[in-house]
């Protein structure tokens, strides 16, 4: 009985004993497990995706396959800007190791061989250590070669990009170096793309270029307002890589193509490009420009921009370089300076490279000055507060609101016409015409004109901030309260308000164009490689500013201004000229003018239109209205004579025929013909019937010789000089110094000589020579030809009159 309950108790302690055992192993193996669970919820659900890509990175290799960037073509499909295949070259300093210990390796086991055996076993090549690798590398890149023995010293790396995008012969001399010394598993030389620009600098405003330290994506221009449309989609191989970290190529590998970039062709003529940036070029050269100047051209039709210069420019295929000799030379001066220092340098240099990436024709504003007299006239036209038989009186200047507001022709123009006020570029008629229109009224045009919003051209960086609450114009209840009575009258000749470039020649458009405001352009189509159009800009009209009669009758008078008017220098023998021309004053220094001209042609159905200007002519003295050379600071003296010339020059490519006016034949050459034996008679028939004079040398009955010899060509009205059985002189004649004489006054000087004039440049009676083509004092045949050119120095305008 004592033994049955001592083993009850033990049975029970030892129940009691189990259970506590079980559960402190249950308590503590459940414990024990709660770290490890939460570690494990730790790696598969919050650190999933990171250790997920983790593995990824180490288990593969992702290399990029760059796409090539769509091209862009001008309008006639040739290629503005391209993209090429180049290389960089990448070390794999872990490889090279390899590399040497393979070498070492062979040499090793041709080392226990004998004879020829040992000399056919030993490599053929030189011992790829790190000082001969860096050393060619040094020599073929023209890099660093210390540079390169510090990245192969990486001996962990793969990856060391000893230099990028390179081309043609290093390219080629690289691959060799590779082949030959057996480097192909610790060099290689992945492919890339290249930005390629065959211009160079033409257009460089408009294209914009491709930033390689920022993902190969477009910096300025076009190449970054298209990015999405020209960058196409980039390309990836991804390789398995073992436990060691070698690529098993070919095993384990996946190829995702590259997506080329879509094409763009744009308006921009990469023909009248040219011609309006060597016009711009030859203006600053030739007026002693200082601060560029810029030349667009436009098809008033359609808004489409066919040409646009802007100065300074620079080599797209080498952006960062200043290139601008007027921005080198500030940038060399800050470099030869001792006390420059490098931080001063470095802002020096970005802020001339933003000087000459900025696109200053769409970026910039600037008081018009009298080219916005033609948007002035159509408005007045328009509204029928003016006709072309309507007189205006000027007397030199007018009283407006307590001020005195001069004309650029400071003696007065007296009594005038409407064309021949718009021609002399009037103000006190413009003042006038002005008031005539209201205050009102001139505002509804300014807005109705698109002077107070953006043209929302598609081109970088044009303001959409609302020129009233800039400052740029005024507010309409400023503009037409009592208060702006002298700021409708100096609006009616283009100052003391701003706009852009792009603005003027697009609200200009409108005037000669049948009265459309356009939209103005420069993307053509989209293309994908196939050809296919993704994209195509139509002409877009924005409203109908004046009537197609208003916009005939500006046409008309505008043409009177090239012919006759301030824009004389403007005029071609042939072509049909209208425009305007213009001064205008800056906030930046008195002595700071832009000259400018704005012109179309043919008058009679424009195909083209063009806005011209040089910023800053430098004033041979300060204060002074003469360059150095003797130029009159005006729109009509400079940027007229050069807008002729590039007007010229489009309308010769465009295809468009030259129709001369009667007073263009009589200074039109002839081709001599051949009298020799004919009698005087018949001579002199001949000859004038070719619009020539005749002067005879001689008694005889027959001409025996003449001066000038059969088929030269002299200009109209010259006298060919006959010899009747006398003969003709042989010696030299020297030619005489025509400069700034008359053109009948060089005409006769020559004619003494036995020489005959051909007259360029301005025709007026009051013109001097300027430039001869043979130099004074050279000895010529009797007979020859000198072309001489004349230019009208005319001193009215200039900075404060807006001409």
């Amino acid at each position: 009985m004592k033994n049955e309950k001592k083993r009850q108790v033990d049975r029970r302690a030892n129940r009691t004993i189990l259970g506590r055992t079980l559960f402190l192993m249950f308590f503590f193996g459940v414990a024990a497990f709660i770290p490890l669970f939460a570690k494990l919820y730790n790696l598969q659900i919050v650190q999933n995706e990171d250790l997920e890509s983790k593995a990824l990175r180490q288990q593969t290799r992702d290399s990029v396959v760059a796409a090539n960037r769509g091209t862009i073509y001008d309008s006639k499909g040739e290629v503005l800007a391209m993209s090429g295949t180049v290389y960089n070259v990448q070390l794999s300093p872990r490889d090279i190791i390899e590399t040497q210990q393979s070498y070492a390796k062979q040499v090793e086991n041709a080392m226990k061989k004998e004879g020829e055996a040992r000399e056919k076993a030993m490599p053929d090549y030189p011992e790829p250590t790190n000082e001969f690798i860096a050393s060619n590398l040094a020599e073929i890149l023209d890099v660093d070669k210390d540079e390169v023995l510090k990245r192969l010293a990486k001996t962990q790396s793969a990856y060391e990009i000893i230099k990028e995008r390179i081309e043609g012969e290093e390219a080629e001399a690289m691959r060799q170096f590779i082949v030959e010394n057996h480097l192909s598993h610790g060099i290689a030389m992945p492919p890339t793309t290249k930005r390629y620009y065959p211009n160079g600098s033409l257009a460089c405003k408009v294209i914009g270029w491709v930033n390689y330290n920022n993902e190969n994506k477009g910096a300025y221009g076009l190449e970054a307002l298209y990015e999405e449309e020209l960058a196409g989609q980039t390309g990836r191989v991804v390789t398995a890589k073992n436990g060691n970290g070698t690529e098993m190529l070919y095993r384990f590998e996946d190829y995702y193509d590259a997506v080329n970039g879509n094409n763009l062709t744009i308006t921009l003529d990469t023909t009248i490009q040219h011609h309006c940036e060597r016009i711009l070029e030859k203006g600053i050269e030739t007026f002693d420009v200082q601060d560029g100047g810029f030349a667009i051209a436009m098809d008033p039709n359609t808004g489409a921009i066919l040409a646009w210069a802007d100065s300074p420019s620079y080599d797209l295929n080498a952006p960062r370089e200043i290139s601008d000799p007027i921005l080198k030379s500030v940038l060399e001066a800050a470099q030869d300076d001792p006390a420059t220092q490098e931080n001063e340098y470095q802002k020096a240099l970005g802020d001339l490279q933003q000087q000459q990436w900025k696109n200053r024709a769409i970026n910039d504003t600037y008081e018009p000055g009298s080219t916005f007299k033609s948007i002035v006239l159509a408005a007045a036209l328009e509204e029928g507060v003016v006709n072309e038989n309507d007189t205006f009186v000027c007397t030199g200047s007018v009283e407006v609101a307590d001020h005195t507001i001069h004309c650029s022709n400071r003696r007065g123009h007296g009594t005038q016409t409407l064309a021949k006020a718009v021609a002399n570029s009037c103000n006190p008629a413009f003042i006038a015409i002005g008031q005539r229109l209201g205050a009102e009224r001139f505002y509804d045009y300014i807005e109705d004109f698109g002077i107070l919003e953006a043209t929302e051209i598609d081109l970088q960086g044009e303001s959409h901030i609302n020129p009233v609450s800039s400052g740029l114009f005024w507010s309409r209840e400023k503009f037409t309260s009592i208060y702006g009575v002298s700021n409708l009258a100096t609006a009616s000749f283009g100052q003391r308000f701003q706009v852009t470039p792009i603005q003027l020649i697009t609200a200009a458009a409108a005037v000669i164009n049948g009265g459309n405001l356009l939209q103005p352009y420069v993307l053509q189509t989209v293309t994908d490689a196939d050809g296919n159009v993704l994209k195509q800009t139509e002409p877009t009209v924005v409203r109908q500013v004046v009537s197609q009669e208003t916009s005939q009758r500006c046409r008309a008078i505008l043409e009177t201004v090239v012919d006759g008017g301030t824009g004389g220098k403007a005029y071609v023998p042939g072509y049909r000229i209208g425009g305007k021309t213009g001064s205008s004053e800056t906030l930046i220094d008195d002595d700071y003018t832009i000259v400018s001209f704005l012109g179309f042609a043919p008058a009679d159905d424009p195909k083209v239109i063009i806005l011209l200007a040089y910023n800053n002519p430098k004033p041979a003295v300060p204060g002074g209205n003469e360059t150095a050379n003797g130029w009159y600071i005006s729109g009509g003296n400079m940027a007229a004579l050069m807008a002729g010339e590039l007007l010229e020059n489009i309308l010769d490519y465009m295809g468009v025929p030259k129709v001369y006016a009667d007073k263009d034949l009589a200074q039109m050459d002839v081709t001599v013909p051949n009298a020799v034996g004919m009698d005087r008679e018949t001579a002199t028939a001949a000859l004038e019937s070719g619009q020539l004079k005749v002067r005879f040398v001689g008694d005889g009955d027959t001409v025996t010789d003449q001066v000038p010899m059969k088929n030269a060509a002299i200009p109209s009205g010259s006298t060919v000089i006959l010899y009747m059985g006398e003969a003709k002189p042989t010696d030299l004649v020297e030619v005489p110094d025509v400069s700034n004489l008359s053109i009948e006054g060089a005409r006769k000087a020559l004619e003494n000589a036995g020489l005959y004039l051909k007259a360029s440049g301005d025709s007026e009676s009051t013109a001097k020579a300027v430039s001869q083509t043979i130099s004074k004092g050279t000895m010529v045949e009797r007979g020859t030809v000198v072309s001489v050119k004349f230019l009208n120095n005319n001193t009215e305008g200039g900075s404060k009159t807006g001409l």
